[in-house]
């Protein structure tokens, strides 16, 4: 999964010993940028049956406050299909722009 995050555009952050391993994606159109999709990776070392785990995560506002949705056994979903997901949470709440962009009158 790692080699399929950084083609489809996300970054990675090494967060310190003990943390999860973040890849980030900023979404954005022509008007700004729309979220950031942060997905965790979790190693598990005292749990072999485990191993290893994936979380990812939205957090916008909007008019009914902020939103804070998280995917979890994401094992079957295709990358996507989660940012699809996203586009739809985000859209349907009515969320708000992280930042717009400013538009000069000259290009109006």
């Amino acid at each position: 999964m790692k080699k399929e995050l950084l083609k489809q555009g996300y970054r990675r952050f090494d967060q310190g010993k003990d943390e999860p391993t973040l890849y980030q994606k900023k979404v954005s159109d022509n008007k700004g940028i729309k979220y950031f999709i942060n997905c965790y990776h979790y190693v598990f070392q005292n749990l072999p049956e485990i191993r290893e785990g994936w979380e990812f995560k939205l957090q916008t506002d909007s008019d009914y406050g902020t939103i804070n949705t998280t995917l979890f056994n994401t094992r079957e979903k295709t990358i996507s299909q989660i940012e699809v997901f996203m586009e739809c949470v985000w859209y349907n709440y009515g969320s708000k722009y992280h930042e717009e962009f400013l538009l000069s009158e000259d290009s109006e």
